[in-house]
């Protein structure tokens, strides 16, 4: 019978005990910047204000996050994002699944080099397509407008979406597609009817995704909304513009309110549909 002598069994708990307080730091550090801009948008003005850092709220102010979408300019601002993010979040995975069915269902010539192609571009940085896009959006008079933000996505999923969503498809049973052909069905009612009820999964990881991706993003507004006024910007660039600007807007307990909005939502994405992240993330394997 092995035993374990007292000087392993110590070695051992030393060993765990160091373990668990580098985690809780490690916890910490990541968790100090949300407690810290949560209690600030719960100061007053002044106090969130002050060069001194202060850690608790004098007086705790929830009106701040009623005063920040009502006063403060960024309700407008919610509303376009809410409706942008869910937009995106629709067009993406239904893109993204035509696609990869035609890849994975549909027998095209020159199936295989458009697919190899696509992939490709994946390889490419995102500010290289900047320029033409820029160009081409203005030649089409779309800059500020809420085009630019969305009609890519509603025509292409994304090359990365399009590939995930085909290795998806690949691991569905052939047979079924198969048979459904046989009773007469055609390759949209099999998309309809088989393809997109099996690719649940996907569809949400894709959507949820897409969702957080357009909701937390400014880089991409403020490219091609410089123009609009600040009740059109969408909610993260509306933040970017009052934190760099002379704008009447800002105040700072009305900033770290709505920071903390910002942040909340992707926080309530994961924490409801984490299942189907991590089941999108498994499922999808590297299948020829």
């Amino acid at each position: 019978m092995v035993t374990i002598s007292r000087r392993e069994k110590v070695k051992k708990a030393v060993g765990y005990s160091f373990l668990y307080l580098f985690l809780i730091a490690l916890g910490a550090v990541f968790v100090f910047p949300y407690v810290f801009m949560i209690s600030r948008g719960l100061m007053t003005a002044q106090r969130a204000e002050d060069v001194i850092m202060h850690f608790f709220p004098d007086r705790v102010m929830f009106s701040n996050y009623i005063h920040a979408f009502s006063d403060g300019g960024y309700g407008m601002p919610l509303v376009h994002s809410l409706w942008l993010s869910a937009l995106n979040a629709f067009a993406v995975p239904f893109s993204s699944l035509l696609a990869a069915y035609a890849f994975t269902r549909l027998n095209w010539i020159g199936k295989k080099f458009i697919f190899a192609f696509m992939l490709g571009t994946v390889m490419l940085p995102g500010v290289v397509t900047q320029v033409p896009l820029y160009v081409m959006y203005n030649d089409f008079g779309m800059l500020n407008t809420y085009l630019p933000l969305f009609l890519p996505n509603l025509l292409f999923g994304g090359a990365m979406n399009v590939f995930l969503a085909r290795q998806f498809m690949l691991s569905q049973p052939a047979e079924v597609f198969e048979s459904a052909s046989i009773d007469g069905a055609g390759p949209f009612r099999s998309f309809v009817t088989i393809a997109m009820p099996l690719s649940k999964t996907i569809v949400i990881y894709l959507a949820v995704s897409v969702f957080m991706g357009v909701w937390g993003d400014y880089y991409t507004p403020s490219i091609y909304l410089k123009q609009v006024e600040s009740a059109m910007r969408p909610f993260a660039y509306a933040l970017y513009r009052n934190l760099w600007s002379d704008e009447n807007l800002y105040h700072p307990e009305y900033i770290f309110s709505a920071c903390t909005i910002l942040s909340l939502v992707p926080t309530l994405c994961y924490a409801f549909f984490q299942k189907y992240l991590v089941q999108g993330i498994s499922t999808v394997g590297l299948k020829g």
